[in-house]
């Protein structure tokens, strides 16, 4: 492995360890073989050097060629880290679906260190904040709604939380509530968690009634309030529009706020058996739209002007059908980015009539 500078790389070099910006993004993964493209992206992020393996792995000329025509998430896809990322989540999904059934049957100490261990390896795994969202997204053909979900806002929270700068105990907090927001949902009969259509409106009140269910769960449990808070709190809304006391403005737990805010994303940009995942961008419009109504401000805007750095390089479909890059994201119109469409450059803020309609 060495040091070498962004000026002097050349396609075919391969990358020894992933690469950041600043501000700690996710350029490039870690085993990827540099092409053109590749280089042009380090260098587009003002960065000064890098490091690259000593040799340089031989490459078929066709499957140089194929690499090439991949978008940066096909790539991601193939690289260890994904797939192993996947294996993972997968694994510890299972695992605490039977810690969730043991926790409500009482048949268990709810040690929450215990259970937000495997959150950590997983977000290292992932290549910290720079990383979460880069395998998160990509993983959303997953319909599990419980567990899956409960790593996910796990994931999210912590890297929200780290975003906001929060003292290391809050970020734990956060990361602990977020996996355990749902537990609740344990309690509720198996024919309404378990159903494949959209949930009758009595089914959906029933369904509502996992907060208090959770709440009571754990209520004389050693833990937190934070924790316990988030799992009442986590569906209320600071215009009081949300459930299930239409608690308003700050008396909604802190920690709750940035659950929610957590939950909201995930729950809308992953696929559920009864509809498919909303667009990324289209959940960011909708939060630009109604944020500082309905969620804590600082969480809120927090968020929003750091996700979308993410999607940076993400090939996406706009609504007139064309397919391109993200190259700049507009600070006052975070949902509406410059995309670049072959050597037509989109400005989305500008183009009203025009959307992000998918990644691609």
């Amino acid at each position: 492995m060495k040091l070498v500078s962004v000026d002097k790389l050349e396609p075919g070099m391969v990358v020894s360890e992933n690469v950041y910006t600043l501000d700690d993004r996710l350029v490039i993964t870690r085993g990827s073989i540099l092409d053109d493209k590749d280089i042009e992206r380090i260098r587009s992020f003002s960065l000064y050097n890098i490091f690259v393996d000593e040799e340089r792995k031989t490459v078929e000329p066709k499957v140089e060629r194929a690499l090439e025509n991949l978008s940066y998430s096909e790539r991601l896809k193939t690289t260890e880290e994904f797939i192993r990322f996947k294996q993972h989540i997968e694994e510890n999904a299972e695992r605490l679906e039977e810690s969730f059934r043991m926790l409500a049957n009482d048949s268990m100490p709810l040690d929450v260190d215990k259970l937000t261990e495997p959150v950590y390896h997983l977000f290292v795994e992932a290549g910290g904040t720079a990383g979460v969202f880069d395998m998160l997204h990509n993983l959303r053909d997953n319909s599990d709604a419980v567990y899956m979900h409960s790593l996910n806002v796990s994931l999210i929270s912590n890297t929200l939380a780290t975003w906001m700068r929060l003292p290391d105990d809050m970020i734990h907090l956060a990361t602990a509530a977020g996996l355990l927001h749902d537990i609740g949902k344990m309690l509720l009969p198996s024919e309404i968690l378990n159903k494949k259509d959209r949930l009758t409106p009595y089914e959906q009140k029933v369904m509502n009634e996992h907060v208090v269910k959770g709440y009571e769960l754990v209520r004389v449990k050693p833990i937190d309030d934070h924790i316990k808070n988030s799992i009442l709190m986590h569906h209320e809304k600071r215009d009081g529009s949300g459930f299930p006391f239409h608690i308003k403005g700050e008396k909604i737990d802190e920690v709750a706020s940035i659950v929610t805010v957590a939950n909201v994303y995930d729950n809308l940009t992953s696929r559920r058996v009864y509809r498919e995942a909303m667009c990324p961008f289209t959940v960011i419009a909708q939060f630009e739209e109604e944020g500082l109504q309905k969620y804590e401000p600082n969480a809120i805007m927090t968020f929003l002007s750091n996700i979308v750095n993410t999607f940076i390089a993400n090939r996406v479909k706009l609504s007139n059908g064309k397919t391109g890059e993200i190259i700049f994201v507009n600070p006052e119109h975070l949902s509406r980015p410059v995309v670049k469409c072959g050597e037509e450059f989109i400005d989305l803020s500008k183009s009203r009539g025009l959307y992000i309609e998918a990644i691609v």
